[in-house]
């Protein structure tokens, strides 16, 4: 998936599709399968946008269907709801340059 989007300033933190003034966001995923009337998508971010896996998600020109539970993209009623979660980060710590790698399934 790859949409350029922006904030939304009349409407924070909201975030909106523009081809014009949008930076782009990549997204590569994965369908994993289907549980429950469900499909479970695994995201890999290439870009790191705020807001980017419930956007690409959620528009038409993404995958057309928002993330369970998302209160501002989706039908999500109340906070702890979104069904997205990790599975895992890397990064390089800032001072000791040392590789940090986390891991941690999904508890839903």
């Amino acid at each position: 998936i790859e949409l350029p989007f922006r904030l939304d300033p009349d409407n924070r933190p909201y975030q909106v599709y523009d081809e014009v003034h949008g930076k782009m966001g990549l997204t590569h995923w994965e369908k994993m399968g289907d549980e429950n009337g469900h499909t479970r998508i695994k995201f890999f971010p290439v870009t790191g946008r705020t807001h980017q896996l419930r956007l690409h998600a959620a528009h038409e020109k993404g995958l057309g269907v928002p993330i369970i539970g998302d209160r501002l993209y989706g039908l999500g009623t109340a906070p702890g709801q979104l069904k997205l979660h990790a599975m895992e980060l890397e990064f390089t710590h800032p001072v000791t340059h040392e590789k940090m790698s986390f891991s941690k399934e999904a508890l839903f």
